[in-house]
């Protein structure tokens, strides 16, 4: 067969097919013949027969073994195998022969051995092993012969004679050789007997004892492991280690109760075979090694995980549970009910212990509750013996079935006769003995019951009450008390407190009460004085008690009798700005503008203005970051509100916002991309967002955060555009006086953008400009997260927090952060020294400066002192000794304030928060120091560092020392007055709940009855009326109301009105008199204010005082201030059109805050009769139609002009004048007016501000006489021959329009520009087209580079622009 491949050869005489099996079944077994499997003997031919094995290891197994004896039923047969089928020679041995040489000079020698058998089966089977031994064996001239049957081992060979002619040393030596490789080989391996059972199994199981170097053998009862010596040796070693082992554990009895369970279970499952012998305080375990000390480490860490804890009790209760049986019962119960088993002892504590923490904590809680030791003490004389007897025969009911409750008595404290009595046992035993004890004492001291009274007026007459019933005094005390509800206490000794509540129980519920009302609380009044001698016969004649009742809006006063209420002469003329300002008592003024530096996800108002595409909640940033924080009932919400509703362009859904914003309402606005300037983009978004505030009036929301809705991704609104529609419909709105309960709105611009600064700037400066109109406010207040912070600090030194330039300060010191080697990087250090001049720079870039050091030069052009140069290397505690060294150098050169900017967290890129906390530190650390220094001003220009200062100020600074400006000037904003009408109707509804009420209590009806009616018509003989017609009323104004207010209340008078309107005043006589006075009084008062109000208005067209705000602005004075001023009525101060008060001095042209003594300018007007001087000009004489101011660098008109110029021109402005032409601006309004009403529709006359630079030689021209469009194409006409003005001032900064002049400086105009309806420019257009073909004389007002986000404005009307301001500067 094929699948037998390796043969055998032997020569035998003819075999029986019998004895072919029995020969075949031979080489089959290993033990046998080292053979295995095989196939069926064939014979070749003649004697020859072939046998093939399997294996080629097998065949060569039966090799090693030349001869090989078989037993056959016909006797033993001797067979040679070999690999050839050659027949034998002549000359080799037959198998029944013995090797005999016939030389004479070789002698062949044998030698047998005997060794373990199965050292022989291992040679058998290990080719290696057999291999190696034979080679010994060759290399000395032997060949062996291993003999299974005789278990020996034949060993043959042939030595020569040596030179005696003898054998017998050669004999010797080949028999000493022999002998030593033999012992050799009982050296190298080793056969272990292996007799154990389990270790028996394990050999025969484990895959490790059978390798190529390593046999198993097996016997009857026993197995043989044979191989190397350190191979068995490292066998052994594993057998031995499986042999059973023994290992002993304590343990405590209680905690093996608590992990046996636990314990028995893993060692099941992980350790079968381990035996667990339980001891007395120790476990023993046996099995085999490894698992023995498995278990033994399982037990240890079960037992590490038993909890113990110790509840102290008292040494009572101790006792009790020792005494009764709660000690098994515990037991038992803990074993069984809880969820993991507790064990309970009771010894010095009560100690518990389990596996689970919630366990011994129930467990506690359980002994605790069942268990109870109450000791109480007996008040006064107490029959002990009658006590004991009672409580005896209770506590043997409670233990008649077991031990559940004891009682002890124990002396009281020394030197008194009280005892006390001790409950001990179960919770609900002792509480009943507690109760027996309890009622036996009610019994024999005295006791306390409440009568519940059905009026609170009884308890208030409750002495009359008994007076009238006749109540004999007893030994029952009687009190009446208001609560915890009208009752009578009644105390006493229990026994007649029971009689006395039983007898007036029942008086008490028969008391009558009823009430009389009469109008006016002058009832009352009138009766506590004049009338109260009556009132007490009333009382006596109809046995009945008469009480007033008081109320809160009727306070009880005496009101003197003799004093005169009215002067004779009228009051002095005292006005309030508010009485006349037509913004002070209008509805438009109640709404403060705040801009936020936020997310409008983390605003909190009632309402989120948010934008959507598609109604798409997630097709804007806004959207999805909503969604973000709110979560998925956000989306839920706006589905189901979306689903069914169709929206159009600048439709508004109102959507209920959940809990986690922090709104009550979401207003979405349906927006459109941007699709140019007169798109319907803008009208949508416009008509959405007006939407929203009128919403908000309507639904009396109080505030709206609105962000700056466009300039994403998604809508892609040029920036400007967006932040102008905004502006326009909030100024709208303000305007509308509609805002309802509307007070704030929220301005939200998301800081960390690069945009987020213009911005900011941009948002500011358009409210500012819409706060006013016509010079009074239309919004209380604008304030934004970038208002100054003021600290006042130790010895009045004020700390301030500032965001703006610092090139704009004019403090005694400024400081200067620099690293002494870049100068031009842009940043502080270049500002300053650009501002200061070439002449400090020069000294700074020579300066060698130690690290730490203060460098101080002079200040140059710089409008400062001194400037102090430092460098903080980024290193946070040396700027903080900078700081204190910057203070130390202004206390030694005297200064009294200092500039310091953000050391390092510009160019030096330290963390803003790092470096706040290191200046504010400095400060405060120097703080102490300071006696010059008065004024500190951290002038931060960049929004995240201004923030960063913010927060770090308020985390180290007190509240109290804390005041944002705005907000500080915004409390002192007087609230804006009701109208006389509001005034007039809660004087009557306050006049009319105020009335006199009378309670009559008695025990018959009838009584009081009678009495009521006695009362009333002796009120009614001392009253009178006077009624006062609609017209008369109207006359009135708010002090009037307030003054009359006072003398209804004080009079204790009655007014009501008819359909008339008239209204009638009902009273005692007295009181209606004076107010008949009072009315003829408010007649003449009102002829008075008349003439005033014509004065104020007169000298209003005339003349214009103005107040410089706190944005920078000048604000036009409300007419009463303005007629104070110009009159010099300057007593009591005035008051501006935000209601503040001021102090002012009209010489030095200042007004004064009273309090906080801040200060500001004033300034005066006189407008010619053709012309009204805009607010913001300075005064110019009669005959003068041209003036050039040149703007202090420090003002806010001078900065707000400055940073618009450099927020796209990065050069140094040298100076600013502001242009006052009275005859070009005269021409220009004229101009704006008639575009204004043109395009009313349209939004008007478009007023922009933009740039136009000039040359030296143009310059005076335009000055005086005005843009000339017949110049037209000096420079370009691309789009057009007209007059072309910029949007940014980098494109006008070109050389090629604002050429420099010979030292270098360049001009450019900053012009008021009516840009109205514009077109797209052509480069041959002289004229500008008409808008409609029908309406010949309509033509567009202005031209633009590109309709979408115009860049350029082109007019072609000279009078269409005015040249606002001339700036100076110089390139770099």
């Amino acid at each position: 067969m094929d699948e037998y491949q390796y043969p055998l050869f032997f020569e035998a005489t003819d075999f029986t097919d019998r004895e072919k099996e029995k020969v075949r079944r031979y080489f089959q077994k290993r033990r046998d013949s080292g053979g295995g499997d095989c196939g069926n003997v064939e014979k070749l031919g003649g004697s020859v027969y072939k046998i093939c094995f399997k294996e080629k290891e097998d065949q060569e197994r039966v090799l090693q073994r030349k001869f090989h004896t078989i037993t056959l039923p016909s006797g033993e047969v001797r067979l040679t195998v070999s690999r050839t089928n050659s027949q034998q020679t002549s000359d080799q041995p037959s198998p029944s022969q013995s090797l005999t040489s016939t030389n004479p000079n070789i002698k062949g020698l044998e030698k047998t051995f005997r060794i373990d058998v199965f050292l022989m089966f291992f040679l058998r089977d290990n080719c290696k092993a057999y291999k190696f031994f034979e080679k010994q064996l060759s290399s000395i001239g032997c060949t062996v012969e291993l003999n299974f049957d005789e278990e020996e081992v034949l060993v043959r060979g042939e030595v020569d004679k040596g030179p005696g002619g003898g054998f017998g040393g050669a004999a010797e030596k080949w028999e000493y050789q022999v002998d030593q490789v033999f012992v050799q080989l009982t050296e190298t391996y080793n056969c272990f007997h292996v007799l154990e059972p389990k270790q028996m199994k394990m050999v025969l199981q484990d895959s490790a004892f059978k390798t190529d170097d390593i046999k198993v053998y097996t016997e009857s009862g026993y197995a043989v492991v044979v191989g190397e010596v350190d191979a068995v040796k490292e066998k052994i070693a594993i057998l031995e280690k499986s042999l059973p082992t023994k290992k002993e554990v304590p343990i405590v009895e209680k905690n093996f109760k608590l992990i046996e369970e636990d314990f028995n279970r893993e060692m099941r499952a992980n350790c079968p075979e381990v035996t667990i012998i339980r001891g007395s305080a120790m476990i023993t375990l046996e099995g085999p090694d490894k698992e023995v000390q498995s278990g033994a480490a399982k037990l240890v860490e079960l037992i590490k995980n038993v909890k113990e804890k110790s509840v102290k009790f008292p040494t009572a209760l101790l006792t009790f549970m020792k005494t009764s049986d709660a000690i098994p019962k515990y037991q038992t119960r803990f074993q069984q009910s809880l969820r993991n088993p507790v064990f309970f002892e009771v010894g010095a504590d009560v100690v518990l212990s389990s596996l689970s923490s919630d366990a011994l904590n129930e467990a506690e809680a359980a002994v605790m509750r069942d268990l109870k030791v109450t000791t109480v003490q007996l008040q006064g004389a107490i029959d002990l013996n009658g006590l004991k007897e009672i409580l005896t025969k209770a506590k043997n009911e409670a233990n008649s079935r077991e031990f559940r409750v004891d009682i002890s008595y124990m002396p009281g404290a020394r030197g008194t006769s009280t005892t006390k009595v001790r409950l001990v046992g179960y919770s609900e035993n002792v509480a009943k003995l507690n109760e027996v004890l309890h009622d036996f004492q009610l019994n024999q001291v005295s006791t306390q019951e409440t009568i519940n009274l059905l009026h609170h007026d009884t308890v208030y007459c409750f002495d009359k009450i008994l007076d009238l019933i006749g109540m004999k005094q007893t030994k029952v005390t009687l009190q009446a008390s208001h609560f915890p509800n009208p009752c009578v206490f009644v105390s006493g000794p229990r026994c007649h407190v029971q009689e006395v509540k039983k007898a007036l129980t029942s008086t008490l519920d028969s008391v009558v009460v009823d009430t009389l009302t009469l109008d006016g609380p002058g009832a009352q009044q009138y009766f506590q004085e004049e009338g109260k001698v009556t009132k007490e016969l009333i009382e006596g004649s109809c046995h009945v008690i008469i009480r007033e009742k008081q109320t809160a809006a009727t306070p009880n006063v005496q009101r003197p009798r003799n004093t005169s209420r009215l002067s004779d002469t009228p009051r002095s003329l005292s006005y309030s700005s508010s009485m006349y300002s037509t913004v002070g008592n209008s509805a438009i003024n109640r709404t403060n503008l705040k801009i936020k530096l936020s997310s409008l996800e983390n605003e909190q108002a009632d309402v989120l203005v948010v934008p959507m595409l598609n109604k798409q909640l997630t097709s804007t940033n806004i959207g999805n970051n909503l969604l973000a924080k709110a979560g998925n009932i956000l989306k839920l919400k706006f589905d189901s509100v979306l689903a069914s509703c169709a929206l159009a362009p600048g439709d508004v859904q109102l959507v209920d916002a959940p809990p986690s914003l922090g709104c009550s309402k979401i207003f979405f606005i349906e927006c459109l991309p941007w699709d140019g300037v007169r798109g319907k983009s803008v009208q949508a978004l416009g008509s959405g967002l007006k939407k929203c505030l009128e919403l908000c009036a309507q639904l009396n929301l109080g505030s709206v955060a609105i962000p700056i809705i466009g300039p994403g991704i998604v809508l892609q609104y040029p920036l400007r555009e967006a932040i102008q529609v905004l502006t326009d419909i909030i100024h709208q709105f303000g305007l509308s006086a509609s805002s309802g309960s509307l007070t704030n709105i929220h301005i939200v611009i998301k800081p960390g953008y690069p945009d987020s600064e213009a911005c900011y700037h941009d948002v500011y400066k358009q409210l500012s400009l819409n706060m006013n109109q016509g010079g009074q406010a239309i919004f209380r207040s604008l304030t934004s997260d970038l208002d100054d912070i003021v600290m006042i600090l130790e010895r009045g030194v004020k700390l301030h927090v500032v965001f703006g330039d610092i090139t704009n300060e004019t403090t005694d010191a400024v400081v200067n952060t620099t690293d002494f080697q870049n100068f031009n990087l842009d940043g502080v250090c270049k500002d300053i020294l650009t501002v200061a001049g070439p002449q400090v720079e020069t000294e700074l870039k020579a300066a060698k400066v130690d690290r730490g050091e203060i460098y101080v030069t002079q200040s140059g052009n710089f409008p400062c002192k001194a400037i102090f140069h430092v460098c903080g290397q980024r290193d946070e505690a040396l700027i903080e000794q900078l700081v204190c060294d910057i203070i130390y150098y202004c206390e030694w050169y005297k200064y009294s304030s200092v500039a310091i900017p953000a050391i390092c967290a510009g160019a030096g890129e330290l963390d803003p928060a790092v470096v706040a906390g290191a200046i504010l530190q400095g400060i405060k650390s120097s703080t102490s120091s300071m006696n010059s220094l008065t004024n500190i001003r951290l002038v931060l220009i960049k929004i995240d560092v201004f923030l960063a200062f913010k927060e770090e100020a308020m985390q180290m600074y007190s509240p109290a020392v804390i005041n944002r400006v705005s907000f500080q000037e915004q409390q002192q904003q007087q609230q804006s007055a009701p109208s006389v009408s509001a005034y007039l109707s809660s004087l009557q509804i306050s006049s009319t709940s105020q009335q006199s009420v009378f309670t009559f209590l008695g025990f018959s009806r009838t009584d009081i009855g009678d009495a009521m009616e006695k009362l009333k018509h002796q009120y009614q003989t001392q009253c009178s009326s006077k009624t006062f017609s609609k017209e008369e009323l109207e006359l009135l104004n708010r002090d009037d109301i307030m003054e009359l207010k006072d003398l209804v209340e004080s009079e204790g008078l009655f007014m009501q009105t008819d359909q008339s309107g008239a209204l009638t005043v009902s009273g005692l006589k007295d009181g209606v008199t004076w107010v008949m006075q009072k009315m003829s009084q408010c007649q003449y008062m009102t002829l008075t204010r008349e003439v005033r109000v014509r004065e104020e208005e007169d000298v209003y067209n005339k003349v214009v005082w103005c107040i410089l705000a706190n944005n920078g602005n000048w604000e036009r004075l409300p007419k009463s201030a303005n007629h104070q001023l110009e009159k010099n009525e300057l007593t009591e101060g005035i008051t501006d059109a935000q209601g503040l008060i001021w102090e002012v001095d009209v010489q030095a042209m200042v007004a004064t805050r009273p309090l906080s003594r801040q200060t500001t300018k004033l300034k005066r007007l006189e407008n010619l009769p053709d012309f009204t001087f805009p607010l913001y000009w300075d005064p110019m004489a009669a005959n003068e139609t041209m003036k050039v101011v040149s703007l202090e660098t420090s003002s806010a008109e001078y900065h707000t002009v400055k940073e618009a110029f450099k927020r796209t021109v990065p050069k140094t402005v040298m100076k600013i004048e502001r242009l006052q032409n009275v005859h070009l601006r005269r021409a220009y309004e004229a101009q704006k007016k008639h575009i204004s009403d043109k395009n009313a529709h349209e939004g008007g006359a478009a007023e922009k501000p933009l740039y136009h630079g000039t040359t030296q030689e143009n310059c005076h021209s335009i000055m005086t006489t005005g843009f000339n469009r017949s110049f037209a194409g000096q420079n370009a006409t691309a789009y057009g021959h007209g007059t072309y003005f910029a949007v940014n001032a980098s494109y006008s900064a070109q050389p090629t329009y604002s050429k420099p002049a010979a030292d270098g400086s360049r001009l450019m105009f900053v012009a008021r520009v009516l840009t109205g309806v514009f077109t797209q420019g052509q480069a041959t257009m002289k004229v500008l087209p008409l808008r409609n073909s029908q309406q010949p004389h309509n033509r567009f007002d202005s031209a633009v580079d590109k309709i979408d986000n115009p860049a350029m404005y082109i007019v072609f009307h000279d009078n269409q622009a005015y040249p606002d301001y001339l700036i100076t500067f110089k390139g770099d």
